[in-house]
C-alpha cells in the first residue's frame, strides 16, 4: 500500500476507488474531474460516478445510453460544479445537470466535444448561459442549454479555427481543440471586451472582440449551413453571443506557435492558468517546446500583452521519445507536474530546480492525468488501476522567501515571512535587517528606517544608526519615530509616547530653524511647517502635547520659533500664550479679538493696562461690548492710566459715562472720584453738569466730597467749586466766590439756603435745611454791599436787592450802604412799602397776643376743672398687672381707668424707666423700708412726737416714688407707646427662652 506523505511542500492522500468509494463496477478509471467539491469520473465506458466531496456524501452512479463499440471519450466539468458534457468517441454528447444527477442526451450535436470554454459571467445553476464547444476537427461551436436539458442555442461559429486579421502561418489548423478559455477584458455593461484563448497541439489562439449585450430565446437549437455532415440538424438561427469572435474583421487575433515538431509529441497539449477562480497572473502551457510559463494579462490593451513567456521548461528525450507530462497545475511558488509514474513540483523562482517528488510503484497503474478544485485547494491524480491520489500544498512558501532575499526581492520575501511569523519569527527580522542594510547602503535612510521601525531590535541599538548631523540620516531618524509613535497606541504607552513625541518636534523645529538660516528655500519653509501642523493633528500627538505643553514651548522659545508656538497655543486653546505671544509681537488688535473670544476675564483685567496705552478707543468698545460680564472695579488701574493722554481719557470718560446711565452696575467713589479727575483735567468745561446731576445733598453723593473740592482747586473750576460750597452748606463763601464771578450766581447760592430754587435756576427739590435768618442776613449783606458798590447809579436795581432776598434784607438794612448824599426820593416806594409791612406784622402780633391770652385762659379754667375731678372704684376692679382684687393694698389709678397695686405697679413700670429713674426708685424704696421700720420701733417705745416726725417723712418719700411711678400708664400711657418698636425680649433672653424648649 502506497502511504501518504505529509512532511514534504506537498502532502498526498491516496484513494482507492473500489475499496474507499466501494465502487464494484469499476473497470477502467479514465476521467476524475473535481471543481468546487462536486466530483464526476468515468468509472467504465459508459458509466459516470458522481459525488460531492465537499460533505462526503454517497456516490451516485450515472450510466449513458450507449452501446459498444462506443464508449467515454472526454468528460468536462464547470468550475461551477453545477454542468458537466460527456463526449463519446463515436460523438454523441450528453449534459448532465450535477445537483440533480440527470442525463440528458443532446440528439442534435454529434462531435466529439474535446473542450469546452465556460462562461465567467454565467454561474447559474439552472443553465449554462452561452459557452464555446471546440471539436475534434478544430472547429467553434457556441452551446447554451438549460437544466433540463433544453438546447436554447446551438450553432457553429467556424467548422474549422482560423485566426481572423493573422497573418501568420497556422500550421496546427485542423487540429483538436484541446483548451478553450473565455474571460471578460473590460466591464462596459452595454459592450463587453471578451477575450478568448484556444490551445491546439502546437499553438494558442488569442482573439479579442467587443460583443453587444444580447438577449437569447430559448427556441430549440440551430447549426450552420455548413455542417452537412450529418451530425447537426438545422431548424432556425437565434442570435449568438460570441459570433464576433470568429466571424468579425474587427476582432484582435494573436497566435503563439511552439517551434519544434509535433510528430513525436503524442501527448494532450494543455494549458493551465493561476489563479483560476479569479483574474489570473500566470499560464502554463505543455507543447511540444516543453512546459511554457509566464505571466497573464487580460486587460492589456494590446492582445500580444496578453500571455508573456517568462521561462519554459523542455522535454527529456527518453528513448527517442519526448517525456513530456500528463497535466500541470500551477501555485503560488510552483508548478506541479504529473508524469506516469511520478509528480515533480518545480520552483518557479529557480527553474529546473524539483523541491519535491512523488514516485509510486507499477501495482497502481500509470497516471491519466492531474485536475485541480480551487475552491478545495486539492490537486486530483488518477491512475489507471482505480486510485486518485489528492495533493495540497504543505507551507509551501518555507524557503521561497530565503530566494527573494538572495536576489534582493525584499518585498517579497517580507509579505512571505511576514505570514511565516508564529513558524519562524527569525526570518522575518532577518528580512528585515537585510532590506535595511541594502537601503543604508544605498543611502535610502528613510526606506531603511521604515523597514526597522517593524524590528523588535532593541530601539536604542536601531536609533544608533541615524544619530549623526548629515540630512539624510535626520530625514531617516524622523521616519523612525514616527513609525514607532504610530505603534505606540496602549494607555501603558503614554510616557514613550510623550518621549517621541517631543523628540520628533525638536527634530522638526530643527530642521525649520536650518532652513531659515538659508536663503531662497521660502517654499520648502513653507512645506515643512505644513508638514509640521498636520503632525500636531494626529491623535496621540495633540494628546501628548496637550500634556506637556510647557516642554513644547519650551522647545519652541529655545530654537525662537514664535510662529509654531503660536500655532500650538491655538491648536490646544492656550489662550493666556496666545495673547502673550501676540503682545511680544506688539500685534494689539489681534490681542484684543482674542480676548472677545475668551470666556475667561481674568485675562482681560491682566491685558486691559498693557492694552489702554496703545489702542483705547478699541479697548473701550470692547468692555462697552461685553458691559454685562465685565466689572468696572477691576479696571480700576487701566483707567487711572488714562491720565497720561487725551485720547486715553476721552475713551474712560466715555466708557465711564455709559456704566453711570447704565442699570447694571454701581460704580465705586473711586471710580468716580477718577471721572471727576479726567473731567476736570480734559473736559472741564462740563464737569458741572455731572456734579449738578448728583444734586445738593452730601449724603446722597457718590463721590468723595473732599476729592472733588480739591480737585476743582487745583483746576480752578470756579463755577464747581461754587457748587460744592453750597452742597457743604457753605453759603457765604459760596457767595463771596460768586461775586467775583456773577453777582447772579450769588443771588442764586444765596436763595438756596431758602430752598426756593435748585442751582442755576433749576427746579431742584427741597435739600437743604432752614437757616437762621441772622446768618442770610449776612450773606444778603455781602450781596448788596457788592452790588451797591459795583452799580450805586442803578439805585433801582439796589432796592429791589430786598425782594430778591425774600424781604430778608430790609430798608434800613440797605440804606447804610449808600453814599451819604444819595436822594432820598429813590428811597421813597421802598419806604412806603418798608412801613406798609412792618404795619402789617404789628397787627399780626397784636392778634397773635390776643389768641395766646385766651388760650392761657382756657388752660387755666381747665386745670381747675381737673383738681375736681374723681375716679370711682368699683369691688369688682381688680389690678391689671396681678389681676387680683384692687381693694385691700395701696393702689393707683390712672385716668385711662387702669388700676395697679403699688407694689405690681413698680414691677410694671420698671422696663419703662431709664437708668437713673431705676437707681431712684430702688433708692426710694429703700429710704421708705427704712422709714416704716423706724416708725415701727418708735410706736412700741412710746415715742408718738418722733413717730410723726418719721411719718412726715415717711409722707414725702411715698410722694417722691409716686412721682416716678405714678406718672405714666405702664399699658397704654407714652413710654409704652414709644418702645412699640423694641422686642419683647432681648438677644439673651430670646435665646435662654429658645434653649428651653429644646428636648
Amino acid at each position: 500500500m502506497l502511504k501518504n506523505q505529509q512532511n514534504g511542500i506537498f502532502v498526498r492522500t491516496t484513494l482507492d476507488f473500489k475499496k474507499d468509494l466501494r465502487c464494484q463496477k469499476l473497470t477502467a478509471l479514465s476521467h476524475v474531474f473535481v471543481k468546487n467539491g462536486e466530483m464526476l469520473a468515468a468509472i467504465s465506458d459508459r458509466l459516470l460516478l458522481r459525488q460531492s466531496v465537499s460533505n462526503s456524501e454517497r456516490p451516485q452512479e450515472l450510466a449513458l445510453p450507449i452501446q459498444a463499440p462506443d464508449a467515454i471519450q472526454h468528460v468536462h466539468l464547470a468550475f461551477s460544479g453545477f454542468h458537466a458534457l460527456v463526449s463519446t468517441r463515436q460523438g454523441n454528447n450528453f449534459y448532465i445537470h450535477m445537483k440533480t444527477s440527470t442525463v440528458h442526451h443532446i440528439k442534435k450535436l454529434k462531435t466529439q466535444i474535446t473542450a469546452v470554454g465556460w462562461n465567467p459571467e454565467f454561474l447559474k445553476e439552472s443553465e449554462t448561459g452561452s459557452i464555446l464547444l471546440g471539436t475534434s476537427q478544430g472547429g467553434i461551436i457556441e452551446l447554451s442549454i438549460t437544466s433540463t436539458g433544453i438546447v436554447n442555442v446551438l450553432k457553429e461559429l467556424t467548422p474549422q479555427l482560423q485566426a481572423q486579421g493573422s497573418e501568420q502561418k497556422l500550421s496546427a489548423q485542423g487540429s483538436p481543440i484541446s483548451e478553450i478559455q473565455l474571460f471578460v477584458a473590460d466591464d462596459d455593461p452595454k459592450a463587453k471586451k471578451w477575450l478568448v484563448i484556444i490551445t491546439q497541439s502546437s499553438r494558442i489562439v488569442l482573439q479579442s472582440a467587443v460583443l453587444e449585450q444580447i438577449v437569447q430565446r430559448a427556441s430549440g437549437f440551430t447549426s450552420s449551413a455548413s455542417l452537412q455532415s450529418g451530425f447537426m440538424s438545422l431548424q432556425e438561427m437565434p442570435t449568438t453571443m460570441f459570433h464576433t469572435l470568429f466571424q468579425s474583421k474587427d476582432a484582435n487575433c494573436h497566435v503563439i506557435n511552439a517551434t519544434k515538431l509535433t510528430e513525436k509529441f503524442k501527448n494532450r497539449a494543455s494549458l493551465v492558468f493561476y489563479p483560476e477562480n479569479a483574474e489570473p497572473k500566470r499560464y502554463a502551457w505543455i507543447s511540444p517546446d516543453g512546459v511554457t510559463i509566464g505571466k497573464v494579462d487580460v486587460f492589456a490593451e494590446r492582445i500580444q500583452d496578453v500571455l508573456i513567456e517568462e521561462m519554459n521548461l523542455e522535454h527529456r528525450l527518453i528513448e527517442g521519445r519526448w517525456e513530456s507530462p500528463l497535466g500541470a497545475v500551477l501555485t503560488d511558488y510552483h508548478v506541479i507536474l504529473a508524469f506516469s509514474t511520478r509528480v515533480l513540483a518545480i520552483s518557479l523562482l529557480t527553474p529546473n530546480n524539483v523541491v519535491f517528488e512523488d514516485v509510486w510503484g507499477a501495482e497502481f497503474g500509470q497516471a491519466l492525468g492531474l485536475s485541480s478544485d480551487p475552491s478545495s485547494e486539492f490537486m486530483w491524480l488518477y491512475t489507471s488501476t482505480g486510485f486518485t491520489m489528492k495533493y495540497r500544498s504543505n507551507d509551501e512558501a518555507r524557503y521561497v522567501w530565503r530566494k527573494y532575499l538572495e536576489r534582493r526581492e525584499y518585498a517579497r520575501a517580507l509579505q512571505i515571512a511576514r505570514t511565516r511569523i508564529s513558524i519562524e519569527p527569525e526570518a522575518y527580522e532577518l528580512v528585515l535587517r537585510k532590506q535595511a542594510d541594502w537601503y543604508i547602503e544605498e543611502k535610502n535612510y528613510t526606506a531603511a528606517a521604515e523597514i526597522l521601525a517593524q524590528s523588535s531590535e532593541p530601539f536604542e541599538s536601531i536609533v544608533l544608526k541615524f544619530l549623526t548631523n548629515a540630512d539624510e540620516r535626520k530625514m531617516g531618524l524622523k521616519t523612525l519615530l514616527d513609525k514607532k509613535l504610530e505603534k505606540l497606541t496602549r494607555s501603558e504607552d503614554k510616557m514613550r509616547r510623550d518621549a517621541l513625541v517631543l523628540w520628533l518636534f525638536e527634530i522638526q523645529l530643527s530642521e525649520l530653524a536650518e532652513m531659515r538660516r538659508s536663503k531662497g528655500k521660502e517654499a520648502e519653509i513653507k512645506d515643512t511647517v505644513d508638514h509640521v501642523q498636520r503632525y500636531f493633528v494626529r491623535k496621540h500627538v495633540f494628546e501628548s502635547i496637550q500634556n506637556n505643553t510647557e516642554a513644547v514651548y519650551r522647545i519652541c522659545i529655545s530654537h525662537v520659533d514664535f510662529d509654531m508656538q503660536l500655532y500650538i497655543a491655538n491648536t490646544v486653546k492656550d489662550t493666556r500664550t496666545i495673547v502673550n505671544i501676540l503682545m511680544l509681537r506688539e500685534q494689539y488688535v489681534e490681542v484684543l479679538d482674542v480676548l472677545r473670544t475668551c470666556p475667561v476675564e481674568d485675562l482681560a483685567y491682566e491685558m486691559a493696562p498693557l492694552l489702554i496705552e496703545h489702542i483705547p478707543k478699541q479697548l473701550i468698545g470692547f468692555f462697552v461690548q461685553n458691559i454685562d460680564r465685565i466689572r468696572p472695579e477691576k479696571l480700576t488701574s487701566t483707567l487711572a492710566l488714562c491720565m497720561k493722554n487725551q485720547e486715553m481719557a476721552i475713551a474712560a470718560i466715555k466708557y465711564l459715562e455709559i456704566i453711570m446711565s447704565s442699570s447694571r452696575h454701581r460704580l465705586s467713589k473711586f471710580l468716580h472720584n477718577l471721572f471727576i479727575q479726567l473731567m476736570a483735567k480734559f473736559r472741564a468745561e462740563k464737569l458741572i453738569l455731572y456734579l449738578k446731576n448728583y444734586g445738593l445733598h452730601r449724603d446722597n453723593l457718590p463721590y468723595e466730597f473732599d476729592f472733588a473740592m480739591r480737585t476743582c482747586e487745583q483746576y480752578e473750576i470756579n463755577d464747581c467749586i461754587i457748587h460744592l460750597f453750597c452742597v457743604a452748606e457753605m453759603y457765604a463763601e459760596a457767595v463771596e466766590k460768586a461775586l467775583r464771578v456773577d453777582v447772579e450766581l450769588a443771588k442764586r447760592c444765596a436763595r438756596m439756603m431758602d430752598a426756593e430754587e435748585g442751582f442755576f435756576g433749576g427746579d431742584e427739590e427741597e435739600e437743604m435745611g432752614a437757616v437762621d435768618l441772622e446768618r442770610k442776613k449776612r450773606i444778603w449783606m455781602k450781596i448788596a454791599k457788592h452790588t451797591i458798590s459795583t452799580e450805586k447809579d442803578d439805585i433801582p436795581k439796589c432796592i429791589n436787592l430786598i425782594k430778591e432776598s425774600n424781604d430778608i434784607l430790609t430798608i434800613q438794612d440797605i440804606l447804610p450802604l449808600f453814599p451819604e448824599f444819595t436822594k432820598v426820593d429813590h428811597f421813597k416806594e421802598a419806604l412806603v412799602e418798608y412801613l406798609r409791612k412792618h404795619s402789617k406784622k404789628i397787627e399780626k402780633l397784636q392778634d397773635s397776643m390776643k389768641d395766646a391770652t385766651e388760650t392761657a385762659a382756657e388752660i387755666r379754667e381747665k386745670t381747675e376743672k381737673l383738681k375736681n375731678r374723681v375716679t370711682i372704684i368699683k369691688p369688682g376692679d381688680i389690678c391689671a398687672h396681678c389681676a387680683r382684687p384692687l381693694v385691700g393694698r395701696p393702689f393707683f389709678v390712672h385716668a385711662c381707668r387702669h388700676f395697679f397695686h403699688r407694689d405690681c405697679l413698680e414691677l410694671a413700670i420698671v422696663p419703662f424707666l431709664c437708668d437713673e429713674q431705676r437707681n431712684l426708685l430702688k433708692k426710694l424704696s429703700a429710704e421708705e423700708t427704712r422709714i416704716c421700720a423706724q416708725i415701727e420701733a418708735e410706736i412700741k417705745v412710746g415715742n408718738k412726737n418722733e413717730a410723726l416726725v418719721k411719718e412726715k417723712i415717711y409722707e414725702k418719700v411715698a410722694k417722691s416714688i409716686s412721682k416716678v411711678i405714678g406718672t405714666d400708664c405702664p399699658l397704654c400711657g407714652n413710654s409704652a407707646i414709644l418702645q412699640i418698636d423694641e422686642p419683647f425680649l432681648s438677644d439673651e433672653q430670646f435665646a435662654e427662652e429658645e434653649n428651653s424648649w429644646l428636648i
